[in-house]
């Protein structure tokens, strides 16, 4: 058995090899996965808000330009995770790692 801590900050050091390589495959995948997610949930927001209101748009696209918006490539699992769990429930995350898990099968 895994410690989740580990597998949000990518640290498999303590295991053996075998495992080693499987957490670091999961640990990609999810990252990718949590990336796709955040991506989709924006991208779905802001068209959602140009169809009802171009003035919301507007102020999301102010809020994103003005505030800048951090690049999820440099972002660690857990910060993806934090902003993930920040618009989505927990039982979509259970939902993602099975998803991801089955994708490594």
């Amino acid at each position: 058995m895994f410690k989740i801590e580990d597998l949000l900050c990518e640290n498999f050091s303590s295991y053996p090899e075998e495992v080693r390589d499987y957490l670091e495959r999961f640990s990609n995948n999810l990252k990718e996965a949590l990336k796709e997610e955040l991506i989709n949930h924006i991208a779905e927001d802001m068209l959602s808000n140009i169809e009802n209101s171009k003035e919301e748009f507007i102020v999301k696209l102010s809020i994103i330009l003005n505030n800048g918006h951090k690049g999820y490539n440099n972002m660690s699992t857990k910060s993806l995770l934090d902003l993930y769990l920040e618009v989505k429930k927990e039982e979509d995350f259970v939902n993602l790692l099975d998803k991801v898990s089955k994708d490594l099968e």
